[in-house]
């Protein structure tokens, strides 16, 4: 018998203006992916009204993943969670976790604790979603006798974007599933289900793997689509549990050094392939199976800048879905 996939999400968010995100929810919808995912990058687009959109426009499930902790009260993002999930029952998933630094500096908004402001959210979500008054002092807010006047009859996942230790300790403990960033290989998701396991997250802690994507017939055309964008993440921080974990710290640190532009065209195609889901159809499966392994319950893929969404939707409905077996069942 083959294996149930892991379920297949579409990443939307800052690589695609307001109108393009509905053209490719709808492709994405239409080549029979699981899931749709985005995030809150500054100053893109606002990750609730993207949701609220993609809710009403779509059958398919939506995830936020992430809203920083810090740059909403959490009586706010709670009520915006409990708008949506009371519109849409059973399709909203909802995450938090820390942001990137420099745009939270930007607006004064970094917390002294990053790990204290995403526990504390997590847990002023949960106390208001179930109906609860939330009411006390926090690391990174207070709150004065607050209550939603509409809370959701089921309250949504909440889910962590998180990635270093200490961080999926937190999620194994608050959180109901983990997001994990971009260029997390097999190697790494395995490490952090095994760190997650082992802080006693339960066996419906679903992990969702964000994953850069290009599909092309030839291999090297598809990693130049991405190679761009992989920098930007790899070089914006090259030292980090991840890269550590994956042994590609020092190497990126180097990297970095030479500055963008000349350490692009150096980064190995060795670490495109294994971090990312690129190449020919049968290459795209292999890495999506791989993750799934790893411990992957979703997959979220995500397109450069440039790469058609609805040719890419196209090509995983014919030529990648197929190989890799029914959707297991979400939640």
């Amino acid at each position: 018998m083959t294996p149930a996939r892991p379920a297949l999400g579409l990443v939307l968010g800052s690589s695609q203006s307001p109108q393009d995100i509905l053209t490719a929810a709808t492709a994405a919808e239409l080549a029979g992916l699981d899931e749709l995912w985005l995030g809150e990058d500054y100053f893109f687009t606002g990750a609730f009204a993207t949701a609220a959109t993609l809710l009403a426009v779509t059958r398919l499930p939506v995830g936020i993943g992430i809203v920083p902790a810090t740059t909403r009260h959490p009586g706010v993002t709670a009520m915006e969670i409990a708008t949506l999930a009371g519109l849409h029952p059973g399709r909203l998933r909802a995450g938090v976790g820390l942001g990137v630094p420099e745009w939270l500096d930007a607006m004064e908004l970094r917390p002294r604790s990053p790990l204290g402001a995403i526990r504390d959210t997590l847990r002023g979500l949960r106390t208001l979603l179930r109906g609860d008054p939330l009411d006390g002092g926090f690391s990174s807010f207070a709150a004065h006798a607050i209550t939603l006047e509409h809370p959701p009859a089921v309250p949504p996942p909440l889910y962590a974007g998180v990635g270093g230790p200490k961080a999926l300790r937190l999620a194994a403990a608050e959180a109901d599933g983990t997001v994990l960033s971009v260029l997390a290989g097999p190697r790494y998701v395995r490490w952090a289900r095994e760190r997650l396991t082992e802080a006693g997250a339960p066996a419906g802690h679903r992990v969702v793997v964000y994953a850069l994507c290009a599909i092309d017939d030839d291999r090297d055309a598809a990693r130049d689509a991405l190679r761009e964008l992989f920098g930007l993440y790899l070089l914006s921080g090259p030292r980090n549990p991840m890269t550590e974990v994956q042994g590609v710290a020092d190497r990126a640190e180097e990297l970095a050094a030479l500055g963008f532009e000349a350490a692009i065209p150096e980064i190995p195609d060795e670490w495109i392939d294994r971090l990312a889901v690129v190449g020919t159809p049968d290459d795209c499966a292999r890495g999506i199976a791989e993750l799934a392994e790893a411990g992957a319950d979703t997959v979220a893929l995500a397109f450069p800048p440039g790469l058609p969404i609805g040719l890419m939707a196209e090509r995983l409905a014919k030529d990648v879905i197929p190989m890799l077996g029914p959707a297991r069942e979400t939640r």
